[in-house]
């Protein structure tokens, strides 16, 4: 009976094991059809784009000739475009920083003509003339070439001043140009050739300019810029090179001046007698290490909010978790090492360009595929999974049919905005689209529901459809957004944007981020107190303020044939439509740091939520601070994946947050630690006076025999009256009194104060940001190159991450820290926190000649201070609670010996690195640039990236 019974069980999880792979797998073929469809109609635009531009083209109209240049061609003047005797001018270029965080050259040029000049009468005519005027000045054509960047962006002035006082006075011409320099041109040297000659870009010797009169030449470049220069410049300076020339007409030397992005240069482009470059540090292993252990982690932390059928957590080991994280690892180096047609390995460390034309031989190949995946999870399918787990959890029935249309509601929004930003060629492709979703989604629901994968999975039959429905459409979309493009006029091949698919990327642009904004509304709002909460007509107010917030709006990339959200899809989806895709793990970034910001504001919002009562945390207290302590850990990783996966020390600094968390908050605490919680204000007063007490008798023994000692020698004091003062002393407090005074301050040192848990979090998380203010004042002023505020926060803000996540835990779990006394639960936060801080800083410090000794050494001292600082104000704190001053219970008279040595060793230490940094800074500013030697050498490009 017993073995038929087990049979029928085997049997009955048999056939439910294989209803759920057949369900997936037919969830895998809907999407797998639709996205071949998508992909087709991508390349089928593309073939029909190149078709286009390889019609004829009808030729320019006779009233446009020679009215502008040809794309790509910099006009050549001839002698008649030169200035004549008794003319003179200078020629200033400045390298310069834009408000938007990318470099601009500016060009000003000035002449003085004599006013029976030819050339002055020209210009008057035809100020567009000065085009050609401009190639004819020393260094002239040479600083157009530099700067040139086709039709839409000139490398030469288009127009000019002409101004003259009088009859009799000299004519003064004056122009200005701007050009705002590429990724491509910045990362490339500027090469100005000032007397020289050479071929244009038709081939055509431009010869040596040899004007009369005397005409300057000058550069400037700002900090971070090199210029190498040959020949002998009039005037050098650290950043300025300026060329006098004179009309004599003899032979002068060649001389050029190459202007190069020093950051960018040092390692790419060496000299040619520096050393053999080495591989950069970090590989791709290390990176896929890093990755597994970090999914590991929050694995293992998600893994604590399991509960048992009573509402206790339930155990979890980290041993599966370690063993399924290490069989992915080896997997992916195997497909990395066998597979002929994706590194995966390499995705993990840089990004690929894949222009659209790719799209014609292979509609959309595994890197699109797996991309789109990964981006429809993290920016669609997770808040919906988030939002259905956390009223699961709560009790709640999720999810209601208000919630499931606005859950829903972006994803809808995200396929119809794409079919208007495609036009008419992409219905077919959003009708599939549609109809798969639905299809996979009507098949989960009723697998689910007629109990076909258990009885266990059918009250989550109307969560699961909604998440494969949005899965479906979402993984297919963000392969490759449409985009519909027009000619701009039937004469040139120059391509725009069509005006319905740039007005529709602006509404599609901010769907990608609504997701998560929504799901912490729906998670957050119902924790806030009921005076704090916002109706739907605030929660839509709430969306149409966080969203645009949460947008990488400072990216450097700059799109001149594009319209703006062109550069913010590459950011956010990995693609500029109608361009180019990009692969790598940056793309997935920006929805991770979302998706981080969302996690921590719902911590917080839970521990607000359970820690407002006075002698109580909640039942997920300490399953909460381990999280947000792995969060803050992992905020580098987060923000910048490709710079610090590639380092074994990332996934040394996640473990020892994982378990530097667990050292400093152990269950076995939790009884002990329940009851300091407890504790009332009342109780704590008693418990304070009764150490002052203690303390106080300590003390007066310890002074009775300190100056007993010359009256008991001079027999000034009996010993009978001695010994009568030394019992009275004893007598109040225990034969082992040191022993009950330790006892006695763990407990009243230990407590809360009385006070909720909450308040004891903000107040210690404010007292941990004022101390670290230095750290974090000095890296906000340093920042500069993040995409937007979540990436500024994760990456320049992660280790006052890590000290605010550390000093609101002491507060908030102050009882359960490892430790008797403030001091010493400070001393183990401190050990904890620099572990991790020391290791995360590795990937910071691969610079060359980067400042090792002087980082670490600083990081220690804020972590010093803050641990410090925190203990004694907590200390104070506990003390002030029981209507005490902090003098009764921290004898200052026993520290006076070692006051003047530790003041002196700080102030010592602290005016040490004042100097090194006043240093430093005076040297950035005041110190002469070394300008590298010019290389002659060929040098191998990187490989090509965004």
């Amino acid at each position: 009976m017993g073995a038929a019974r087990g049979v029928r069980r085997g049997v009955a999880r048999a056939a439910r094991a294989t209803a759920a792979l057949l369900l997936c797998g037919l969830v895998a073929a809907c999407v797998t059809w639709a996205s071949d469809e998508w992909g087709d109609t991508a390349r089928g635009q593309v073939l029909a784009q190149r078709a286009e531009l390889n019609k004829p083209r009808p030729p320019r109209p006779w009233w446009d000739e020679g009215a502008r240049p040809e794309s790509g061609h910099i006009p050549a003047g001839s002698v008649l475009d030169s200035p004549s005797r008794g003319s003179s001018g200078e020629i200033a270029v400045r390298i310069e920083r834009t408000p938007k965080k990318t470099w601009r050259a500016l060009v000003r040029y000035r002449l003085r003509l004599r006013a029976a000049d030819p050339l002055a009468n020209r210009l008057r005519a035809e100020p567009e003339r000065f085009a050609k005027v401009s190639s004819r000045l020393p260094g002239g054509y040479a600083t157009s070439v530099a700067l040139h960047g086709g039709a839409r962006q000139p490398g030469y002035p288009r127009w000019c001043t002409v101004s003259q006082a009088s009859a009799r006075d000299s004519v003064t011409v004056t122009a200005e140009h701007r050009v705002t320099l590429t990724t491509a041109t910045t990362t490339s040297d500027l090469t100005y050739s000032i007397t020289s000659s050479f071929k244009d870009e038709k081939g055509e010797l431009v010869p040596r300019v040899r004007l009369p009169g005397h005409w300057a030449w000058s550069i400037e470049v700002p900090r971070g810029w090199g210029l190498a220069v040959t020949g002998t410049p009039t005037r050098q300076r650290a950043r300025t090179v300026e060329f006098m020339l004179g009309g004599t007409g003899k032979e002068n030397t060649t001389s050029t001046v190459t202007a190069s992005l020093l950051t960018a240069q040092e390692t790419a482009f060496p000299a040619p007698d520096s050393p053999v470059p080495k591989d950069p540090p970090g590989s791709s292993p290390e990176a896929l290490l890093s990755l597994a252990v970090l999914a590991v982690v929050v694995c293992a932390a998600l893994a604590g909010y399991r509960t048992a059928a009573g509402g206790a957590p339930r155990p979890a080991s980290l041993v599966p978790l370690a063993v399924a994280g290490l069989a992915v690892a080896v997997g992916a180096l195997l497909l990395d090492s066998y597979s002929t047609n994706w590194k995966v390995l390499s995705w993990l460390w840089g990004a690929v360009l894949y222009g659209h034309d790719g799209l014609v031989a292979e509609p959309l190949p595994m890197e699109s595929r797996t991309q789109g995946v990964l981006l429809g999870t993290v920016l669609f399918v997770l808040p919906v999974l988030t939002v259905v787990v956390t009223h699961r959890r709560r009790g709640a029935p999720c999810p209601a049919v208000v919630e499931a249309g606005v859950l829903a509601a972006p994803t809808a929004a995200l396929v119809l905005l794409a079919w208007l930003m495609g036009g008419g060629t992409w219905t077919r492709s959003v009708v599939t689209c549609l109809v798969t979703a639905s299809l996979a989604a009507v098949v989960v629901y009723a697998a689910l529901r007629l109990r076909l994968c258990g009885g266990a999975a059918r009250p989550w039959a109307v969560p699961l459809a909604l998440a494969t429905w949005t899965a479906a459409i979402s993984c297919v979309v963000l392969q490759v957004l449409p985009w519909e493009f027009e000619l701009a006029t039937p004469f040139t091949g120059q391509w725009l944007f069509t005006g319905r698919s740039a007005g529709a990327s602006w509404p599609l642009l901010f769907t990608l981020l609504t997701p998560w904004v929504t799901a912490l509304l729906l998670i957050v709002v119902p924790l806030l107190p009921p005076a704090a909460r916002t109706g739907w007509k605030g929660r839509l107010a709430l969306v149409a303020v966080l969203v645009p917030a949460l947008l990488p709006w400072w990216t450097t990339m700059n799109s001149t044939d594009r319209p703006a959200t062109s550069d913010l899809f590459a950011q956010l989806a990995g693609e500029w439509p109608g361009d180019s895709l990009v692969y790598g793990v940056r793309t997935i970034a920006p929805g991770v740091q979302v998706m981080w910001c969302a996690a921590v504001a719902v911590l917080l919002a839970q521990l607000y939520a359970t820690g407002g009562r006075k002698g109580r945390w909640g039942s997920g207290a300490r399953r909460n601070c381990l999280a947000l302590l792995l969060l803050a850990a992992a905020a580098t990783v987060v923000g910048a994946p490709d710079s610090w996966l590639p380092y074994w020390t990332t996934a040394a600094a996640l473990l020892v947050a994982w378990a530097g968390a667990h050292l400093l908050l152990p269950s076995a605490r939790a009884e002990r630690a329940g009851q300091l919680h407890a504790l009332s204000g009342a109780a704590h007063a008693r418990l304070l006076n009764s150490l002052a007490r203690a303390l106080l008798f300590a003390e007066g023994r310890h002074r009775f025999l300190t100056s007993s000692r010359g009256t008991l020698a001079d027999t000034s004091l009996p010993a009978d009256s001695w010994e009568e003062k030394w019992q009275s002393l004893r007598q109040p407090t225990a034969a082992d009194a040191a022993r009950e005074t330790a006892k006695l301050k763990a407990v009243a040192l230990g407590g809360s104060a009385g006070r909720t848990a909450w308040s004891n979090g903000v107040a210690a998380a404010a007292a941990t940001a004022l101390l670290t203010l230095p750290w974090t004042a000095w890296t906000a002023w340093q920042a500069e190159g993040y995409s937007g505020l979540p990436e500024s926060v994760t990456v320049a803000g992660a280790p006052t991450c890590v000290w605010l996540a550390h000093g609101f835990t002491y507060g908030y779990l102050y009882p359960w820290l490892r430790g008797n006394t403030p001091v010493g639960k400070a001393g183990w936060l401190w050990a904890v926190m620099s572990a991790v801080q020391l290791l995360l800083l590795v990937p910071r410090l691969r610079v060359p000649q980067g400042p090792t000794a002087l980082s670490v050494f600083l990081i220690l001292a804020q972590s010093t201070v803050m641990a410090l600082g925190l203990a004694l104000y907590w200390e104070m704190r506990l003390v002030r609670r029981a209507d005490l001053l902090w003098g009764h219970i921290r004898n200052f008279r026993r520290l006076s010996s070692l006051a003047t040595p530790v003041s002196a060793v700080l102030v010592a230490a602290v005016a040490a690195v004042a100097t090194v940094l006043a240093t430093t800074w005076a040297n950035n500013v005041t110190a002469p640039v070394e300008t590298p030697s010019p290389s002659h050498s060929t040098t191998t490009a990187p490989p090509e990236g965004p």
